[in-house]
């Protein structure tokens, strides 16, 4: 047997919300197994999307980070060129690419910062780039159901 962990969840939540719920008799009992639903199915969401995800953006702050690194030359932050240069994940797990998004990302905040100071409306241009960048990843971790 090779259990769906997202279907397992899903199944999970949905048997709280039609079985579990309606034999409780407290509203703050029947609210605290709803939400233990609502946070079963978007746990088996993140878990479907997670790697997806974190493999996109990786790619994406990746990118960002060398063209930063060309763009401010000598006033890139070190923290820039020790993310570029670190390797990517090993393997596909969720912790090692989390690992990897959290050195990507620490970088990116170091190179928004040193953007935001550089002059020209290069540097004005790739702080939007930036600034979209970090809209999209927000978009990329909203949930389809919302508590």
């Amino acid at each position: 047997m090779n259990p769906s962990a997202p279907r397992v969840l899903q199944g999970l939540a949905a048997n709280l919300l039609s079985e579990v719920m309606p034999n409780i008799s407290t509203p703050f009992g029947q609210q605290l197994v709803g939400i233990a639903a609502m946070l079963g199915m978007m746990v088996a969401e993140e878990f479907d999307r997670a790697a997806d995800r974190l493999v996109t953006e990786n790619r994406i702050v990746r990118e960002l980070l060398a063209e930063g690194r060309a763009l401010l030359g000598e006033g890139c932050p070190p923290s820039v060129a020790d993310a570029i240069a670190a390797p990517a994940a090993p393997t596909l797990r969720v912790t090692d690419l989390q690992r990897e998004n959290d050195l990507l990302r620490a970088a990116l905040i170091d190179l928004h910062a040193a953007v935001e100071q550089a002059p020209g409306e290069a540097a004005r241009a790739f702080e939007e780039r930036i600034w979209a960048e970090l809209i999209e990843s927000t978009r990329r971790r909203q949930f389809a159901s919302r508590l």
